[in-house]
């Protein structure tokens, strides 16, 4: 199963440990919004380009709006936290 987690709040660990958890049985993604976009996660991580830009943030794989709708309909499952 394909799991998307989409995470707004760097500050709640919760998000990144289940999504951790869930990689080792799943296929697992997070994408980052907002002040998340600090976040440096341990998998799969996508960052909305718009929030990196707006933050200053360089160091992560960023998405447009178009891609995050794609991924939207991509994974099985979509969390958002």
């Amino acid at each position: 199963m394909k799991i998307l987690h989409i995470i707004r709040n760097p500050n709640d660990a919760t998000p990144l440990e289940i999504a951790k958890a869930q990689s080792k049985e799943h296929e697992v993604a997070v994408l980052l919004l907002h002040d998340a976009v600090y976040a440096k996660p341990d998998l799969t991580s996508y960052a909305c380009a718009k929030d990196a830009e707006a933050r200053g943030v360089k160091e992560q794989e960023c998405v447009d709006y178009d891609r995050i709708v794609e991924m939207l309909f991509e994974y099985d499952k979509v969390v958002s936290w």
